[in-house]
């Protein structure tokens, strides 16, 4: 039966939302007033979900839970909205936040764009100057993998089967030289090497300013505004300390945001599929099955999750059959799952670019086909090493997993499955992942009064720590909004 709203939440009037949340040093409380009076809330969420009016509100189903009837109402009035069902509530940039994955100041500016409100802040230009700098430098290693200079880089991307047309439509380029790197972002405007060296794309040693992609196919990395952010690189010499590198963490790239492909994605039927590798997607992508994104070579966060939650409802992930595929997926039940239906095809062996590449499509069509959720997948894979893994080493690995995942009644009901699995009684696993449980809590507690102790200290003494070397402090960090206005403070006061 359909529900009929009273008015939209109920004793919080409009000032209470809209100023709710500016946590954000550098963006005016002004600029951020504008930005939601400029913002039509009916259109934007309009955009993500079918609205229809009811009396002076608009009603449809919320995103943020599994919802049957309309339970979110938008008050186009008071620029807000609520659910009914979840209680998730708040103004337009709030919605972006759960909606997106936005941080705070990533909704304003994504509202902004859209009102051309200019944000007129410091560290608003910085930014465009480091994405400036990162489009100019795809547009130089792309004009490199082009020039016909260095044909190893062409031979082995042929090798790999990828054409020339997958190779254009993803921005591919290899980093030859970094003179020409630089002259060519000198011809650009950008004199100042710090910027470059900001976002990773250059670094300083005592012999001189040098390039850490050098000698690397380059795979441009894009965010959900189809900016470009940082980027991947393949070693092509066999003899390079690390086959694959990604850009480091910056102002504009963290690898736990974001996913390879978003920009070439194309969803037909509210399913995306999740590969471990960049050449597993370029394969995949090219052989027709472009509703595929990647994971960088590192396992899934909660962050790309809750990506993979906004864009389609059905996730399905194909790692390499190999024990660290295998590793990688049972590392996925850590994962909250919201309103997506997460399952996983399990390979034979192998990865996905190799059963594509040999023209295994048939085989590889079934096992997307035979895909199973992801607990019951995990409950194979540890069947399956059983046979040939000690025991004792299997039920660690289980425990300490059952430990890590982030709901205790999911966990208890996975080690429950997982004892059944190993033929071991259920209360020993139990029992094991309690101490683990309990003891990883200790931890994370002592890691946050350390957090609070060094924030503290590096506030009420700025001096303690050279400006140079504050930079490193933030991998003392859990990575969280918080942690990051913390952290720019502390950058701002010294």
């Amino acid at each position: 039966m359909r529900r009929n709203f009273g008015p939209i939440i109920e004793g919080i009037d409009r000032e209470t939302w809209v100023k709710a949340g500016n946590d954000m040093p550098g963006i005016p409380q002004e600029t951020i007033d504008r930005v939601l009076d400029s913002t039509n809330i009916v259109e934007l969420i309009g955009s993500f979900v079918a609205l229809k009016k009811i009396g002076q509100n608009f009603q449809g189903l919320c995103p943020f839970h599994d919802d049957k009837t309309p339970s979110l109402s938008v008050s186009p009035e008071k620029k807000i909205f609520r659910c009914f069902g979840c209680g998730a509530s708040g103004n337009a940039i709030t919605f972006l936040r759960r909606h997106k994955n936005f941080p705070f100041p990533e909704a304003v500016r994504f509202l902004a764009d859209k009102a051309r409100i200019p944000m007129g802040i410091e560290e608003d230009r910085k930014r465009e100057l480091f994405f400036g700098c990162l489009a100019k430098a795809q547009e130089e290693f792309a004009a490199q993998l082009r020039s016909g200079a260095y044909r190893s880089a062409v031979n082995y991307l042929t090798e790999r089967g990828i054409n020339e047309k997958v190779q254009e439509e993803f921005g591919l380029g290899y980093a030859g030289s970094v003179k020409d790197l630089i002259a060519a972002l000198k011809k650009s405007g950008i004199k100042d090497k710090q910027i470059p060296l900001s976002v990773g794309l250059l670094k300083e040693k005592e012999e001189g300013i040098t390039c850490p992609f050098m000698g690397r196919i380059i795979f441009p990395l894009t965010d959900q505004r189809s900016a470009i952010i940082g980027f991947g690189g393949r070693a092509i010499d066999s003899s390079s300390h690390a086959k694959y590198i990604n850009s480091p963490d910056s102002a504009t790239f963290n690898k736990r945001r974001v996913l390879f492909g978003l920009k070439q994605l194309r969803i037909p039927d509210d399913t995306v599929f999740v590969v471990e590798g960049y050449f597993d997607l370029l394969t995949l992508h090219q052989a027709g099955f472009k509703n595929t994104v990647g994971l960088l070579g590192t396992e899934l966060s909660p962050e790309q999750m809750r990506i993979l939650e906004n864009i389609a409802r059905n996730v399905i992930l194909i790692f390499d059959g190999d024990p660290g595929g295998q590793a990688a997926l049972l590392r996925c039940l850590k994962i909250p799952q919201q309103n997506s239906t997460l399952k996983a095809a399990l390979l034979p062996d192998g990865d996905p670019d190799e059963i594509v590449r040999e023209g295994r499509i048939d085989e590889f069509e079934a096992l997307i086909e035979s895909a199973k959720p992801v607990r019951k997948a995990a409950m194979e894979i540890i069947s399956r090493r059983k046979q040939t893994q000690n025991i004792e080493q299997l039920t660690d690995e289980v425990t300490r997993l059952g430990a890590e995942i982030p709901d205790a009644l999911e966990a208890s009901s996975f080690i429950e499955e997982a004892a059944e699995a190993l033929e071991v009684p259920a209360w020993a696993l139990q029992e094991k992942t309690r101490l683990k449980r309990d003891k990883r809590e200790k931890l994370i507690e002592r890691k946050r009064e350390l957090e609070k102790f060094v924030v503290h200290e590096l506030l009420a003494r700025p001096g303690l720590v050279s400006s140079e070397k504050l930079e490193s402090i933030k991998d003392l960090f859990d990575d969280n909004d918080q942690k990051q206005i913390l952290l720019q403070q502390i950058l701002k006061h010294a």
